[in-house]
């Protein structure tokens, strides 16, 4: 009888420690991939460093002055415009369109950066102190932890693919507005001289 209990014991207490070790071993590869997390929105930071606002905004400006020229330009009766003009504006809409929301999209994503580097280093803070209750009164346990941190692993991975897809948008928009903007400058030249000989032919005529 006595054996049998100090053989319970014994695989009660083999088991104890085989839970600990695979709870220990599970928060240790949480962590890693916490900090790995981490290290992640570093480079998300520094993309987001690195985008261009003030050109951004300048060409934003500048686009959206010359669509207003062309918009009453395209009303007035003095001015006319052909097939070939329709090209050179398409050009100004594509550039328009890849910059749109630029500004708010990017504070958009400096917010979530903040977000996701709080959640982030209080998840690692939460594994190191060994704390047993959130600043809700949540229990926190192993799948507390596991739950929060795949949450949050998941959410820098969107966040780094919303990163590079407005580079990839942004670096269009610049693109496009370099490649056409001499054209569009050109056109508007062109018509608002045509807008100011009508007008001058028209003042001609009424002084007749």
């Amino acid at each position: 009888m006595k054996n049998n209990r100090l053989s319970h014991l014994f695989l009660f207490c083999i088991a104890t420690s085989l839970a600990l070790i695979q709870f220990g071993c599970g928060e240790k590869k949480t962590q890693i991939e916490l900090n790995k997390a981490l290290e992640d929105m570093e480079t998300i930071s520094e993309k987001l460093a690195e985008f261009p606002m003030d050109s951004i905004a300048n060409v934003q400006d500048r686009l959206s002055a010359a669509k207003d020229d062309i918009r009453w330009l395209g009303i007035d009766s003095n001015v006319v415009f052909v097939r070939a003009d329709v090209k050179v504006i398409e050009g100004l809409s594509k550039a328009s369109r890849f910059l749109k929301d630029a500004s708010s999209r990017y504070k958009g994503l400096i917010n979530e950066t903040d977000r996701c580097e709080k959640q982030l280093y209080s998840l690692v803070q939460v594994i190191e102190s060994g704390a047993n209750r959130d600043a809700l009164g949540d229990t926190i346990d192993n799948e507390y932890i596991m739950k929060n941190a795949r949450f949050e692993i998941e959410a820098v991975a969107t966040l780094g693919e919303l990163v590079d897809e407005s580079i990839r948008l942004i670096k269009l928009g610049l693109e496009a507005d370099s490649a056409g903007w001499e054209a569009i400058d050109s056109l508007l030249v062109a018509k608002k001289g045509e807008w100011a000989r009508g007008v001058s032919g028209n003042e001609a005529e009424k002084g007749l």
